[in-house]
């Protein structure tokens, strides 16, 4: 098959608010970011270059599910790659020299940009027979606007595309970090002092995923710690990226009160988020990009770094100081610019995590108030409008008419009880708060779902309309989709009740082997819908109880379907499969 380039993707155009990812999205976002920044971490860590390189190689090939890889380093004067670490290759691929055009380490050499492909074997001149029909992606390590290094991977039995691309490119920088680090780390050992602040610096600023408090705690540390006397870190608005804002100071400009909103066309941190490159500038004055600072601290030299995460830039690291900056100066601050780009995003994502959770326990709270608390008030309230003409009619029945208030009565009261206990945190929760005997939870739990359901049909026909049940041929399922079920079957219930006018009702509930059904249906009025829910997506019509259950349905892995006509009646029936599980 042919070859083909992959391009790594440009920054997309503004547009309007994206919505909220959801979970699943955000748990796998989390997974990978949390791989490349212990790739970050290994390397703030570890300045001997073949355990760097083979930390890299193996997170980067266990990420993208690859087979096998390499990691070359470029020889300038010989121009060629040689590799310098693998994972699961030949012994003799170590030290292995691949010149321009030679091998995937050549070509990319040659072209300098990615390559994928889906046979190894398509290369002008493949060095590794065996491989012939594996997929391969070659990645440039690139550092100072050169080519250093190399990095490989291959597989058999998988295609990649453009994802895995993307995802190996985001350890081609930490890569040419590693690369160029300890390359100078075993030319100048001297300097190994600075760059274990530089450590120190990187466990401070990714140790806590508060955003605000993050990067508070990174301007202190390379004030403290690196000894840079003004300092700030501005942020790009993510509802205005033309616009830095600046709300985090270190040194003595954290003595300067508010924040300032600066456009990036302005200023050398302007300068440096616009074109995602280092300004450094030893003498302000002369430049007519310098922008003085607010409080008129006077300065001359200013070096700012951008943070890049992928093609995005998040914000900028400005430090100033009166003695002029060095490219080693840069090299660090770039280095604590890499691993803040990754702690900034794990923060936003953690905080988009944390609405998601929030949303969906709100969500959970008002569905057990609609199917617990709400349902019972309004049995409530049905039977105390007939308990004046029960009393009219006999003295007996106006008295079991007011039994079962009280009994309903306490069944709301211990069901909220549940939800209140539900709300308080888990290390304060005691015995007191376990399920009352009253609530749903209690009953299913000493007597199982066939036996809850036959008694809720019971307490319905007792106060509104008839209704069998026919549960011989279930089989118990975990408790949470077993009550699950019942909220469901309940609040079903409650609709024939309230809406239907039916003369009569029938639950059942069977289980073959391969999927548990609930089926409910009634002889009454009916409405005008069709609902069929399979995973995330429904047609939802109605108001909250068709909603509710839906989610219920879908929490245990369910369908829901409701069939209903005018003077039709009414079918609700969910379908467990065997090996559904209960979603969190």
């Amino acid at each position: 098959m042919a070859e083909h380039i992959v391009e790594p993707p440009a920054a997309p155009p503004r547009a309007e608010a994206k919505a909220e990812p959801s979970t699943g999205q955000l748990r796998r976002l989390l997974r990978q970011q949390e791989t490349v920044r212990s790739v970050v971490e290994t390397f703030s860590a570890e300045l001997e270059l073949k355990p760097l390189l083979e930390s890299i190689l193996r997170n980067a090939c266990e990420l993208i599910g690859a087979e096998h890889g390499t990691i070359g380093l470029v020889d300038p004067e010989r121009d060629l790659v040689r590799t310098a670490a693998g994972y699961r290759m030949p012994d003799a691929e170590l030290g292995a020299e691949m010149p321009r055009g030679v091998g995937l380490a050549g070509v990319v050499l040659e072209r300098g940009e990615p390559v994928v492909l889906d046979r190894y074997g398509s290369l002008p001149n493949p060095t590794r027979p065996g491989f012939e029909d594996h997929s391969v992606i070659g990645m440039p390590i690139e550092w100072g606007g050169r080519m250093i290094g190399f990095l490989g991977v291959g597989a058999g039995t998988k295609r990649f595309g453009a994802e895995e691309a993307e995802l190996l490119r985001l350890f081609a920088r930490p890569a040419a970090i590693a690369i160029a680090n300890a390359q100078r780390y075993e030319d100048e050992r001297q300097r190994g002092d600075r760059m274990a602040l530089v450590a120190r610096v990187a466990r401070l600023v990714t140790a806590d995923l508060r955003l605000e408090e993050l990067i508070q705690r990174a301007a202190d540390a390379i004030h403290e710690l690196l000894g840079f006397p003004n300092l700030a870190i501005p942020l790009i608005d993510p509802e205005q990226p033309n616009t830095l804002v600046l709300t985090v100071k270190g040194g003595s400009y954290k003595e300067i009160p508010g924040e300032y909103r600066i456009p990036i066309t302005q200023g050398l941190m302007g300068e440096a988020a616009r074109t995602r490159q280092t300004v450094l500038v030893n003498d302000v004055v002369g430049d007519p990009r310098y922008l003085p600072t607010p409080s008129g601290c006077p300065t001359c030299a200013e070096l700012a770094v951008p943070i890049v995460l992928g093609e995005r830039v998040l914000g900028v690291i400005n430090v100033e100081r009166d003695d002029p900056f060095c490219e080693e100066d840069a090299v660090i601050v770039g280095i604590i610019a890499d691993q803040l780009a990754v702690a900034i995003e794990n923060a936003r994502l953690f905080a988009s995590a944390q609405r998601v959770a929030v949303l969906e326990e709100r969500q959970r709270l008002a569905r057990e108030l609609h199917d617990a608390v709400t349902q019972h008030l309004s049995s409530i309230a049905l039977i105390a409008q007939t308990l004046e003409p029960a009393y009219a009619r006999s003295m007996e029945e106006g008295e079991g008419r007011a039994r079962r208030l009280v009994e309903l009565s306490q069944v709301a009261l211990d069901e909220m009880r549940v939800l209140l206990a539900e709300l308080r945190p888990r290390s304060r929760r005691t015995a007191e708060h376990q399920a009352p005997a009253g609530s749903a939870r209690s009953r299913l739990r000493h007597h199982g779902l066939a036996e809850a359901l036959v008694r809720l049909a019971a307490e319905v026909s007792s106060d509104a309309v008839p209704v069998t049940a026919d549960v011989g041929r279930y089989r118990p399922r975990p408790l949470a989709q077993e009550e699950a079920l019942y909220r469901i079957a309940q609040e079903g219930l409650s609709n024939v009740v309230k809406h239907a006018h039916a003369s009569q009702a029938r639950l059942e509930l069977a289980s073959d082997g391969r999927s548990t059904s609930l089926r409910l249906t009634d002889d009454g009025v009916g409405f005008t819908a069709s609902v069929e829910q399979t995973g995330e997506h429904a047609i939802q019509v109605g108001g909250l109880g068709l909603l509710t259950m839906r989610e219920r349905a879908t929490t245990i892995g369910g369908t829901i379907r409701v069939d209903s006509s005018t003077g039709g009646g009414t079918i609700i029936e969910v379908v467990v499969p065997a090996e559904a599980e209960v979603r969190t």
